[in-house]
């Protein structure tokens, strides 16, 4: 193995291991901190690796079977990274007239100094109803008045918060141990009823994120009824993974389709992560998804904007 190999092998397999824990995700608990690296920060470091050996080997005068080698690796790297990150982002477009916009944010048990900057931040959502994980204070100092003010209602099953213009037809904490909550709500919409699972779920880095999940789910079968048509929350669980197909199947993430801009979501300044998310079932599905900074908490919102597939008779 001459010197240009040895220069190449630590890029390629970084290559390697991008695509690889792309496929494998989070299902082994052994492998899942590698699918936790930022897609993005990874897939770059690849590209910038083969863009600069390729730079070198110009400058150094490398063979031209070696600088086409390098330029197929380039290539690759960059197929490979679009690949990878494809979900991580997505292009501008137009919040479509007639959608249910449906907001999510976990406020981090707000205090009562919050509570102002946190109903400011609700307000700027213009959604037709909000699932806020953990609202601590944030409706204190008036702030429930505000949100009645502008057509809200309020309901708190369990540790969240359902905010809400059209009807709640049942709102209802169902599952609450060992860190793990998930609530049922119920809206009244202008495409018929639409049935939330509002989920928290833990942080530890340490636990495996398939194995618990695939036991969380197993002990609400009894209790958990048919399948909701939106999952949303903080799932300490990044987009894309395989555990998330347990607790939600055949959902579709709503960023991963129809996201607009940047869709990390933690930590709300520099956001890496897409930890906080909305699974859609069908007939419902995402026109638009967005995430903003709320300007406060230590997580990002969501914005997601939803309709409802009307059977054709054929």
């Amino acid at each position: 193995m001459n010197g240009a190999r040895y220069w190449k092998l630590p890029f390629a397999l970084l290559l390697v291991t991008l695509a690889a824990s792309q496929i494998v995700t989070d299902f082994f608990g052994a492998t899942q901190f590698v699918w936790w690296i930022p897609r993005v920060l990874l897939a770059g470091s690849v590209v910038l690796g083969f863009a600069l050996l390729l730079a070198i080997a110009s400058i150094a005068r490398w063979s031209a079977l070696e600088r086409k080698r390098l330029w197929a690796w380039l290539a690759l790297s960059v197929a490979i990274s679009v690949w990878c990150t494809w979900t991580d982002w997505g292009f501008v477009r137009a919040r479509p007239a007639g959608a249910f916009r449906l907001a999510h944010w976990n406020a981090c048990h707000a205090g009562n100094g919050e509570a102002v900057a946190c109903v400011d931040a609700m307000l700027s959502f213009d959604a037709d109803a909000m699932v806020i994980t953990d609202p601590g204070a944030s409706f204190s100092h008036d702030g429930a008045q505000r949100l009645a003010a502008a057509g809200y209602q309020i309901m708190q099953p369990g540790s969240f918060a359902i905010v809400s213009r059209v009807p709640i037809l049942h709102a209802q904490p169902l599952f609450s141990a060992r860190g793990r909550v998930l609530s049922r709500i119920e809206l009244l919409t202008a495409f018929g009823p639409l049935r939330i699972e509002a989920v928290d779920l833990p942080s530890e880095t340490t636990l495996p994120r398939y194995a618990s999940m695939v036991l969380f789910v197993a002990s609400m079968a009894e209790i958990r009824g048919p399948l909701a048509d939106i999952v949303v929350g903080d799932f300490n669980i990044t987009r894309g993974s395989a555990s998330l197909s347990v607790l939600a199947p055949n959902a579709r993430d709503a960023f991963a389709s129809v996201g607009v801009g940047w869709g990390g979501t933690y930590p709300r300044r520099w956001p890496f992560w897409a930890i906080d998310q909305t699974l859609v079932r069908e007939p419902w599905q995402a026109v638009r998804a967005q995430i903003v900074d709320p300007g406060r908490s230590r997580h990002r919102a969501q914005l997601v904007d939803l309709m409802k597939r009307v059977a054709t008779p054929e």
